[in-house]
């Protein structure tokens, strides 16, 4: 049986989450993910359990193992993030957070010339995270969804800001559209209800 493991010690919550689903997409085999935050091990039980993971748990010396016996079918209509609150830099007013949306409806920044636009988008997300404060979530549709795909240039920033706790959600319509669905690597693969609730419920939205 094929095995493989995910290190999530010394990280808080949702980041244990994403990482345990991501590694099982895709995969068949023996899963072993190793934590030393209690809310982290509670979470990532209750993440698997609700998606019909069989598991073993244990904890030694302060440290926690689940061995999940993955059998390669995805959980992509649970957003990781939903099992725990979103951490927030202290600094930061957490309220002012979770009050605005970025949402991107091109994979190019304005318009005009079409080299220039891309250039401007890359800096613009690579800058998101010197925001004060971070945006609550980041909404890709239309071309916009190609930001998020492999080979995208700002792929590795989007990631970044998800590992950070900042919520992505790509258009599952615009992703299969454009027929990239199955190589969106960062973000949940989302509906038009769940970004609508986003952008409804935000503050203001900034669309670059």
């Amino acid at each position: 049986m094929e095995s493989k493991s995910v290190d999530a010690r010394g990280e808080l919550c949702p980041k244990p989450l994403i990482m345990t689903k991501k590694a099982l997409k895709g995969f068949s085999g023996e899963l072993t993910v190793l934590l030393d935050n209690d809310t982290a091990y509670e979470n990532v039980q209750r993440f698997l359990s609700d998606n019909g993971k069989s598991f073993s748990a244990n904890k030694n010396n302060g440290e926690y193992m689940i061995r999940v016996n993955a059998d390669g079918t995805p959980a992509e209509n649970t957003r990781a993030e939903d099992y725990c609150p979103v951490p927030v830099n202290p600094s930061r007013d957490s309220s002012a957070q979770a009050s605005y949306v970025i949402a991107f409806s091109s994979d190019r920044m304005g318009t005009g010339d079409d080299d220039l636009g891309r250039i401007l988008i890359q800096g613009f997300c690579n800058t998101i995270k010197e925001a004060d404060p971070l945006p609550g979530t980041l909404v890709f549709y239309n071309s916009g969804v190609k930001l998020a795909a492999e080979g995208s240039s700002v792929l590795p920033a989007l990631k970044s800001l998800e590992e950070s706790g900042i919520k992505l959600l790509v258009c599952g319509t615009c992703a299969d559209y454009f027929e990239i669905k199955d190589r969106i690597g960062a973000g949940i693969i989302s509906n038009m209800y769940d970004i609508m609730s986003a952008m409804t419920g935000a503050g203001h939205i900034i669309k670059p």
